[in-house]
This record gives C-alpha cells, sequence and structure tokens, in this order.
C-alpha cells in the first residue's frame, strides 16, 4: 500500500507588506484512486490518500452500486488500486448498461448505475444546536491537513453525546462523504443515531448519499442548493446550512470578519434541532 503521506513542503514566495520573501509553504497530496469491480474499472477518482478502503467501499454504497457490505466478497488495496470482487461475480458494473456518468457539482465525472432509489429516514434523533456548533468547532479543531495546506475540505460524523465517530479531511467534499460512508460500513455503525457536519457545500449528489446511509441530520459551513433541499425533503432528513459559531472568519472580498454570535439556516426538518 502506498505511503499514507497527504501534504509535503514546497519552496515558494511570500509577499507581505511589499516585501518578496522565500517561505515554505505546505500542499497537499493529490492521488489518482482506481476502483476496479470484478476486474473491470469501473472508475478513477483523485483523493487525498488516506481511508483508501473506505473510500472505494463508500463510494460503491454512497452511488447506489452496492446496497451493503454483505454484497462484497474482497476488497484489496494493490499499488495504490482497490480492487472489488462482488460475491455475484457475474454482475460487473462497468459493463452494465443503465450505468451512466454525469459532471456533478465540484466539476468531476461520476458513475451511477441508472436510477438509484432513496429510502425515507426513519430517526427519531432529537439533538440541541448547541451540539451542532459543538460539532463543527471540533471539526475545525481537528482538521490539521486545512491549516497546514487550506486545501482540502472536512467532515465529521458525530454520536448522541457529541463524540467524532469519524473525522475526514479530504482534497474533495464528495470524498469526504465516501470515506466516512467506508468508514459506518466497516464498523456496523447506526446512522440513524449520529448526525454529519461539513465543510463543503450540500449540493443534491451529496444529500443523496446521506440519505442513502440514513444520517437524519446533515449541516454545513456552507450553502445547500435547491436540488439538495429537495431530496432532503423527500427523504425526511434534516438539512443545515451556514453554521457560524462565535469566534469563525469569514473571508469577505475585502476583509476577514470575526463572527461575533452563534447562528445557523435550518432548511428542513426543524424538529430534530432543540433550540436550547
Amino acid at each position: 500500500m502506498a505511503s499514507l503521506k497527504t501534504s509535503r513542503k514546497i519552496d515558494g514566495w511570500k509577499l507581505s507588506d511589499g516585501r518578496l520573501s522565500p517561505a515554505k509553504t505546505g500542499v497537499v497530496i493529490e492521488q489518482e484512486f482506481p476502483i476496479y469491480v470484478n476486474g473491470k474499472l469501473l472508475i478513477t477518482a483523485s483523493i487525498t490518500p488516506t481511508l483508501l478502503k473506505e473510500f472505494a467501499l463508500g463510494y460503491l454504497f454512497g452511488q447506489g452500486f452496492i446496497n451493503g457490505l454483505d454484497e462484497v466478497a474482497s476488497l484489496e488495496i494493490l499499488n495504490d488500486t482497490a480492487q472489488v470482487t462482488l460475491k455475484d461475480k457475474r454482475k460487473t458494473l462497468a459493463d452494465i448498461a443503465k450505468t451512466s456518468y454525469r459532471i456533478v457539482s465540484g466539476g468531476g465525472r461520476s458513475a451511477y448505475p441508472g436510477e438509484v432509489s432513496l429510502p425515507e429516514i426513519k430517526s427519531d434523533l432529537v439533538v440541541s444546536k448547541r451540539i451542532i456548533y459543538s460539532a463543527m468547532n471540533q471539526l475545525f479543531r481537528n482538521a490539521l491537513l486545512y491549516q497546514e495546506t487550506e486545501g482540502v475540505h472536512a467532515a465529521g460524523l458525530f454520536n448522541t453525546r457529541a463524540s467524532p465517530l469519524c473525522i475526514v479531511e479530504d482534497i474533495g467534499r464528495h470524498n469526504t462523504l465516501d470515506k466516512i460512508i467506508g468508514y459506518t460500513l466497516l464498523h456496523k455503525i447506526d446512522c440513524s443515531r449520529t448526525y454529519l457536519v461539513s465543510t463543503g457545500r450540500l449540493a443534491s449528489e451529496m444529500i443523496t448519499k446521506i440519505c442513502r446511509c440514513g444520517i437524519p441530520i446533515a449541516a454545513t459551513k456552507t450553502a445547500v442548493t435547491d436540488k439538495g433541499l429537495e431530496t432532503g425533503k423527500k427523504c425526511g432528513a434534516t438539512i443545515i446550512g451556514f453554521v457560524r459559531t462565535i469566534g469563525s472568519k469569514i473571508n469577505t472580498d475585502t476583509a476577514v470578519k470575526i463572527v461575533t454570535k452563534n447562528s445557523m439556516k435550518i432548511y428542513c426538518g426543524a424538529a430534530r434541532i432543540r433550540s436550547t
């Protein structure tokens, strides 16, 4: 397996107060990661080289190619490549006629096996808004790769005690979610008792993955799209955007603003969020 090194230092220049000086800077590592299913190439993803097995499983599940870990006979990571064998060895996903590809909101090309059914989320989970703020703060405190490079997204899955189950950083916001989904499959986590926080925009393909694995609450520091909201409503999810916590920074075209009070926008499913 390849090294799990996620960044490297390069020589650069820093412009400060009108002066140019040499400086070291960290850049995130981007790696191509092919996924083969039953011997056939399904897709090649660009990822940060961590949690490779989790990513492969999470991608297959989130996109609807598998419905559970019990459909997988084996998964090996060899030479920076995922080799997945399904128990149904006649099922070569890359050759299925209904498999289609589309450009998703992040600009990448993703595979879909035709229409993916989305279940209604069945969860009686209710959490305090204080817990959402706490989780977002924990996400940023643990985003060490972002602090070094400012070149990644982060996402975290939390339990009802506000403890992180899995925190992931990756160059792609979709990738962070795929890795979390794969982690829940491998560790048999009941997603109906969890909630997700993310740094990335929650567009329809993100919400689809969230609903596929039954996470009832998803919150982001940024925006939600109309299609993402439509998907979330259909599945009965709670979707929250623009989570801002005291002391966090907002970069604008002309200045950096410091947030002075906690705030969030609950787009749907507000009954799951207590105001206290």
